[in-house]
C-alpha cells in the first residue's frame, strides 16, 4: 500500500470514529434527566404510583418545574394536557402535575408511562414503545 492510501485509509478510519458519535444523544437526554430530577428534586414515595412511577415534589408551578428540567435536560417532545405536563425522552416520561402549592413529578420508564397516561397523551401521536426513535424530528426540543 502506499503512502498515500494510508493516509486516506486514516482519515477515513478518523471520520467514521467521528460521525459514529452524531445524532445521538441518549445519554444527554435520559441519563441527564434521572440524574437532575433525583438530585434536585425531594424524593416523595409516599407519591409513587404502581409499576415503579417515582415521585418527587418541587416547590414550584408545573410549568415553571418543567422548564427547570426542560433547560437541564432538553427532551424530544414538550405538551401539557389539562394542569399536567409531559415531558418525553427516549427512554422516560416525566408527568409534572399540581400538588398542593408545588408540583409533583413522576418519572416513569418510557413504556410504563405511556401506558399510565395514555388517555392524555394518545394525542400527542408519540408511540408506545421507544424502539422507533431515531435522531431529533420536527417534535424535537419542544
Amino acid at each position: 500500500m502506499s503512502r498515500k492510501s494510508w493516509v486516506v485509509a486514516v482519515l477515513c478510519a478518523v471520520l467514521a470514529v467521528v460521525l459514529s458519535g452524531c445524532g445521538s444523544d441518549d445519554d444527554d437526554d435520559d441519563n441527564g434527566v434521572r440524574a437532575y430530577i433525583t438530585s434536585h428534586y425531594a424524593r416523595a414515595p409516599k407519591l409513587d404510583e404502581a409499576n415503579n412511577g417515582l415521585a418527587y415534589t418541587a416547590g414550584k408551578s408545573p410549568t415553571a418545574t418543567a422548564d427547570e428540567i426542560t433547560k437541564a435536560a432538553r427532551p424530544l417532545d414538550r405538551r401539557t394536557a389539562g394542569a399536567t405536563t409531559y415531558l418525553q425522552y427516549r427512554n422516560d416520561i416525566v408527568a409534572i402535575s399540581p400538588n398542593g402549592s408545588g408540583s409533583k413529578i413522576l418519572l416513569d420508564d418510557y413504556r410504563t408511562g405511556h401506558r399510565r397516561h395514555h388517555s392524555a397523551i394518545a394525542v400527542f401521536g408519540w408511540p408506545s414503545d421507544n424502539t422507533g426513535f431515531r435522531g431529533g424530528g420536527s417534535g424535537d426540543g419542544k
